[in-house]
């Protein structure tokens, strides 16, 4: 699953993970610099009950095409992993993970190992043609995000900074279906005399633009 509606189910997972009731309520990008500011992948834990999969890694789209290979190596990783319970490949970018009892940290450290001793000696799939060339020299991973225990989530950036954080596929739909959606919502309220109409379509238009702001940065990476 790709575009708005991927966005949409990890905003949504995001919203409900903050309310969880786990001390490991973290969600990390990993290996920032590799390919330019673009994260390698994230990983987060996510809701899940009883065998349902409760960390979920997705790759950014320069890793996870040309790179596909990698992708399905992650898995059996962590699938070999003490504590994992299954991991399991369930779209091109997304690998979802059930390990109750291991860290996240530990899960991405694994991930982290295998990528940076793997990469420089794998070529890319030639079917993706010119792909940004990899340099595992340039890693390094910013702090981790984390749910605090009282339900509230940690401080967000405000605009000024979040525009220069990498721009992840993930940050731009939130932001375009975000916008989107706020915009839209304002002008039914302005067409029909609703007095917060002006609110939502102004904070729906600042969304909007860094969400393409997000794409034309990730456009200059990939070309």
């Amino acid at each position: 699953m790709t575009g708005p509606v991927h966005a949409m189910r990890r905003v949504c997972r995001s919203t409900l993970k903050v309310h969880g009731d786990g001390a490991d309520q973290i969600a990390m990008q990993r290996l920032l610099g590799v390919f330019d500011d673009e994260a390698l992948y994230d990983i987060e834990r996510i809701p899940g009950r009883g065998d349902e999969p409760d960390v979920e890694l997705e790759f950014s789209d320069v890793a996870a095409g040309p790179y596909a290979a990698l992708v399905r190596g992650s898995v059996d990783v962590l699938a070999t992993m003490p504590g994992v319970v299954g991991a399991w490949h369930t779209d091109r970018e997304v690998v979802l993970v059930r390990a109750p009892s291991v860290p996240t940290a530990a899960l991405a450290d694994a991930v982290d190992r295998y990528w940076l001793q793997a990469l420089p000696r794998t070529s890319p799939d030639p079917a993706y043609g010119p792909v940004c060339h990899p340099d595992v020299s340039r890693a390094w991973n910013p702090p981790p995000v984390r749910a605090e225990r009282d339900g509230s989530s940690a401080p967000r950036p405000w605009y000024a900074e979040e525009i220069h954080l990498a721009p992840s596929r993930r940050r731009m739909w939130t932001y375009l279906v975000c916008g989107s959606l706020a915009a839209a919502g304002g002008a039914t309220l302005l067409a029909t005399g609703g007095g917060s109409g002006a609110a939502a379509l102004g904070l729906g238009v600042l969304n909007l633009a860094v969400g393409l702001r997000i794409a034309k940065q990730r456009r200059t990476l990939v070309a």
